[in-house]
Order: C-alpha cells, then structure tokens, then sequence
C-alpha cells in the first residue's frame, strides 16, 4: 500500500496544476472610460431615441447602474435615450444598447389620468404610447436567474431656447387619419394637457404628430438579463394611489396640490432597489411626485404584486410650510438585517423636497414600520438637502448626498429611532456639488461634478469619518450615479454628459470603470 501524502502536499499539488484564474477584469488600469461610438451609426437601426445631435454618443446621459450579483455585467440606464446599455466589467466593453421600446395606454390595465385640468382621478385608455425612460434601476436573482428591476420616471431633454422635446398635445398638429377624433383629444379635459415628445411625434417626415409618446409608463418593470420584458405594472401604481392617498392623487405630496401631475409622468416612480425579507424578494419603489415608498413582491419576476405603501406626511399641510412631512423621495436604499442597527431589515429614504431622511423597519410581512426620521434644519425647502444615501455598516454612519451645500451629511444611525447629524464633508476643492454617494468596506465613494459641468469630474474616496482615503479619480463629465460591485473590486459611475445651457459644449455620455485597489494605493 503507497503512504497517503500529507494534505498539505495535496494542495500544493492541486494549486500547482490548476492555477487559480485571474479575477474578471484584474488587469485593467486605475480607470477605464468607455462611450458610445460604436453604436452612434446604428442609432436608428437600434430605434434609440435621438437628441438634439442624433448621435448617440452625444445624445446618450448615462443615469444610473445596477450591476449583477456575480460583479460580471452592469446596466446602465440611459434615460432620455429610452434605452439600457449593457457592460460587461470582465473586459471592460458596452456589448449592447437596446432600446426598451413603447408602452401602449390603449391596452387594458395600462389606463392612465392624462389631465391636470379636470378636476378628478380619471383613468382612462388612451391613444398614447409611453417610453419607459427608466431612472433608477437594480438587479436581483431569481430561480438561479439575473433580472433588472427599473423604475420608469421619464424625462425631457430642457435645454430652454437651445434644445427643447416636449410639448403639450393641444400644440401639435395631428395626423388626421392617426387622430380622427383630434379637436375632441385636445380639449384640456382630454389630452389636451399631456406633456408628450416632439423627438417621438411625426413618424413619416410630413411635419405632423403621427403618434402621443408620453415620457414615462409610469410604471416598475422587470426585464431578463438580456432586456427582454418580463412583466410591467401597467396601471398599478395610479390605481393604488387613486385608493389609498385620492386626496394627494397625482400631486406633489399634498392636498393643495392634488391632480397636478396627471399631465405630466403621473406618480413618476424615480427610485427602486430590491432586498430579501423573510425569504421573499421585495421591490421598494420611491414616487418621487406623490411621495412615499411602495412595497411590491418581485419573487416570481412575471407577477411582481402589491405589498404595501408607507408616506410620513400631512397633506393638508402647505408644502413649503416645513410641516407638509416627507415630500418628494430622491434616493432609496435597502439595509438586509445583518448589517442593520435596528436588528432587522431597514429602507431608508432620502427626500430632496422636504430635506428629511426616513427610516421604516421592513417587517416579515413585507409592510414598512416607521423607524426613525431625521429633519435637516433650518427647513430648506426644495433646495436638495437630502438627495441619495448610502450606508456603512461598521461605523453606522449614513451618507447623505447635500445638494444645497454641494457635500455630504454624515447621519450616525447608532440610534436608528434617532439619527442625528454627526457631521460634515465639504468637497468644494473638487469640484461644484456631490450628486451621488456610495459605501463598501468603510470606503467612501463620491460622485462630484466638475465646477464647469462640461468638464470631466471626479471620484472621491473618503474614509467613514470624512477624511479623505485616497487621492480623486477623473471620470468623464457630470459624473452622476456610481455604485461598488458586489465583490468591491470595482466602482462603475454613470456620467451624464448633459450639454451646457447653451449647448455650445456637449460633452459625451460615458461610463467610468474605477479600480478600487488600484485607487485606494495611489499616493
């Protein structure tokens, strides 16, 4: 009989003959910017929707990234371009820009209130297709299976007297024979009101509105891995807010300003992010007009369902009072149980409106329980105050993007009933104002726009008390959301590229790779 070797020698032998693979994308440098050109001449083969420039790699402003569990591919939003791009981190290369094509509100259970002049909630099918435009989006797995998750805002290319996409239906010419009801389609009442796209109306060249492409659906939907759709709520976020707030219905979180919003992106859903609670996948969805946060069961992707919705105001408050509650949720973040200073799931949401950051406990049932609020103060209404958050666990500090002061609020969620302000991050030496923030690891990672927004701006890496961890990276311009991967190896920012008010400079949209290593060993 041979001895048995000792198993140390084993592994050693086993190391030696199968050495271990290089992790994806270890080899790329401190920082990778990568664009859009190679798409730029299948803009309309893509069916992307064009800007001013009808060029892609200028017309595209990444908004935001989700990236997969596996750290392996991210997803960026572009969000006027009505399209997602798909990045695979491995190789550091945009594999694929795929339009997410049209909603059609003529069908049943995608009836929407299209009028902010008829004094009523009033759902209605209607000759409009609407373009998802998704703002914020995030991944989750289910049955062994990648999904993306986006929460469908919408938004206009505003550029004043240089560049403008929308107008209001009763504006346009329509096609008779697409709108042979058109005098009575343009009454105030009807849709009259509705704010559509000018870049999406005359489908044939002969100067009239062929077709009603609203911005936004109004709406959370689930696409596979490759984006193709798996399930959209249609109609169920106007319905459930029709029930539970119909005095706030389509407003800007308020009585006084009931019915406001049905012309223009209805409840618009702005924010989403995804976290297991009692063994079920949970959605937490913020409506950025009407306030608060909706619950949805995302579990089985095709039938995502209601939960539950949680708003902390009071709506016969005036909204600039400072006693109207949270108004207007920017950013939406999901704290799992284990790292929690409560014990148990928390969703935090950061209100750019009302200035106030709001914690709710997610309960095994998946309904949200109040926590604890904090009020920046003096009351600034309106002004940004509380944008996007992010969390480290170890320090129990929460990172509060402050868009009046351009920097960071630190939150010491110590005593989760009680967040108080510990301090402040000024990043006035790099750049004009933070607009995004994100934590790993007791790393700090902040988007911060160049004083020129056309420039390219910067990532600041900063300790959790503030200080700074490592020396700024450039990325390209108007730097927006950024995200780690799961596997902390990199920092993937979204950069908008948004031209200048003039649009004399148009920067183009990218997206910056960061190596966190590498970033964190630079002196």
């Amino acid at each position: 009989m041979r001895p048995l070797l000792p198993a140390a020698l084993i592994l050693s032998a086993l190391l030696t003959a199968c050495p271990q693979a290089t992790p994806p994308g270890a080899n790329l440098p401190l920082v990778t910017t990568l664009d859009f050109k190679a798409f730029d001449a299948q803009q309309g083969t893509l069916k992307l929707r064009p800007g001013r420039s009808g060029v892609l790699s200028l017309d595209a402003e990444p908004e935001y990234v989700a990236v997969s569990a596996d750290s392996r591919r991210a997803y960026v939003t572009l969000q006027e371009s009505n399209a997602v791009a798909t990045i695979d981190l491995s190789t550091a290369t945009v594999t694929a820009v795929r339009s997410l094509g049209l909603k059609d509100h003529r069908a049943a259970g995608n009836t929407l209130d299209a009028s902010d002049r008829d004094g009523r909630i009033n759902l209605q099918s209607w000759p409009v297709l609407g373009a998802f435009m998704p703002d914020a989006a995030a991944t989750f797995t289910a049955q062994g299976r990648t999904y993306l998750i986006t929460a469908n805002e919408g938004d206009s290319r505003d550029y004043g007297a240089a560049y403008q996409d929308e107008a209001r239906v009763k504006a346009l010419k329509l096609d008779p024979t697409a709108f042979p009801d058109a005098a009575a389609l343009q009454a105030d009442s009807a849709l009259g009101r509705l704010t559509v796209s000018t870049a999406d109306a005359d489908t044939d060249g002969d100067g009239d509105t062929d077709r009603l492409v609203a911005f936004g659906a109004r709406s959370v939907s689930i696409w596979d891995a490759d984006l193709n759709l798996v399930a959209d709520t249609g109609d169920l976020i106007e319905r459930q807010m029709a029930t539970l707030r119909p005095t706030t219905f389509n407003s800007e979180g308020t009585t006084s300003t009931f019915d406001t919003r049905s012309d223009n992106k209805g409840p618009e859903p702005e924010g989403v992010t995804t976290g297991v609670v009692a063994g079920r996948t949970l959605a937490f969805v913020g409506l950025e007009r009407m306030g608060g946060v909706m619950v949805l069961d995302v579990t089985t992707p095709a039938t995502p369902t209601f939960v539950d919705y949680a708003h902390l105001n009071t709506p016969a408050a005036r909204p600039d009072s400072g006693n109207a509650g949270d108004l207007a949720p920017e950013g939406v973040l999901f704290i799992p149980a284990a790292d929690s200073p409560a014990g148990k799931p928390l969703v935090v949401v950061s209100h750019e409106v009302s200035g106030s950051v709001t914690l709710y406990a997610a309960e095994d049932s998946g309904r949200l329980t109040l926590t604890g609020r904090y009020q920046a103060t003096p009351f600034a209404y309106d002004k940004g105050v509380a944008e996007i958050s992010a969390y480290d666990p170890a320090s129990r500090r929460l990172f509060v993007v402050n868009g009046q002061t351009g920097g960071l609020d630190i939150l010491d969620l110590s005593q989760p009933t009680q967040p108080t302000l510990s301090g402040r991050v000024d990043l006035s030496a790099y750049g004009r104002a933070a607009n995004s923030v994100t934590a790993r690891g007791g790393v700090i990672a902040v988007a911060v726009e160049a004083t020129v927004k056309t420039d390219p701006g910067r990532v600041v890496f900063l300790n959790a008390d503030g200080t700074l961890r490592a020396p700024p990276v450039t990325v390209g311009a108007l730097p927006d959301m950024l995200t780690f991967t799961p596997d902390g190896q990199f920092v993937v920012v979204a950069n908008e590229g948004e031209p200048s008010a003039d649009y004399s400079t148009d920067p183009a949209g990218s997206v910056s790779i960061i190596s966190v290593n590498k970033a964190l060993a630079a002196k």
